[in-house]
């Protein structure tokens, strides 16, 4: 009995210290380099209670990074990590992932071109037909998001976004009471409720349409703003925007077209 419990212990010890980035690793990396996604990885090991853990976990892609601190997926097809400054923990089953983030500041692990968006993010994400290995978004995708954030700051710059195609720069601004409450389905992203308070500026998000991102003017993204407070930042934030007339309301429409890569903002009358 001892000597079995010798070798149950060996065969552990030697499964977990096992240079699984050796083995794995490659196969990991040739779908995901497929789908546009470049996978590093400091450290990847069989971890208790039944699962892996890699560490020093980054995905590079043309729109932008992510990194985390460490990932662990178990057998169970459950996961967490850590990274972001705060927790993510989900499961997959099949082409179904969920995830669930709390204290996850964005502006930490996630950078997409020139935008940072420094904030404490809580909430879930559900998706449909996805394909981990190909993180893309498919015709089949679907998704359910509920993502809230009491403050933070924006700050970045839209590259060629402007009307004559030069960069837009959007300075830096405060922001509260951050709602993102939405369903995507065939590539259009319905909003049940989307705002944003900034410097005085009221922000919606009024819908999307995401269908073919990466091709010519296949981007749509329908938004609004009004002044609900009369200051130097309200007027600033209104002026720095392309020209759009407000309406009975007092908002201005703005709908942001072109590609992912290249989004270019412009005034609705």
């Amino acid at each position: 009995m001892r000597f079995l419990l010798f070798v149950i212990a060996f065969a552990i010890g030697v499964l977990l210290m096992a240079p699984l980035d050796r083995w794995l690793l490659p196969l990991l990396r040739t779908p995901l380099a497929a789908g546009g996604v470049d996978l590093r990885v400091d450290t990847l090991r069989f971890a208790l209670p039944f699962g892996v853990k890699a560490t020093g976990v980054g995905l590079e892609m043309d729109l932008g990074s992510l990194d985390l601190d460490w990932l662990y997926f178990g057998i169970t097809r459950s996961f967490e990590a850590e990274g972001c400054g705060g927790h993510i923990g989900g499961s997959v089953d099949g082409s179904s992932i969920a995830v669930n983030v709390s204290g996850v500041d964005l502006s930490r692990c996630l950078h997409i071109g020139k935008l940072e968006v420094q904030s404490t993010v809580d909430g879930s994400v559900e998706v449909e037909g996805f394909d981990p290995l190909r993180p893309l978004l498919g015709a089949t995708t679907g998704a359910k998001i509920d993502l809230t954030s009491g403050a933070g700051v924006f700050r970045g710059t839209l590259v060629h976004a402007a009307a004559d195609g030069s960069d837009l720069p959007l300075g830096e601004w405060e922001f509260s009471d951050l709602v993102l409450r939405a369903s995507f389905s065939k590539g259009a992203l319905t909003v049940q409720e989307g705002h944003a308070k900034a410097s005085g500026v009221q922000w919606e998000l009024l819908g999307a349409n995401l269908q073919h991102p990466d091709a010519k003017g296949g981007l749509r993204v329908d938004l609004r703003a009004r002044a609900v407070e009369d200051n130097p930042r309200s007027r600033a934030m209104i002026s720095m925007m392309p020209r759009s007339r407000a309406d009975a309301d007092g908002w201005h429409n703005y709908r942001v077209v072109g590609t992912l890569s290249q989004p270019r903002v412009i005034g609705l009358e």
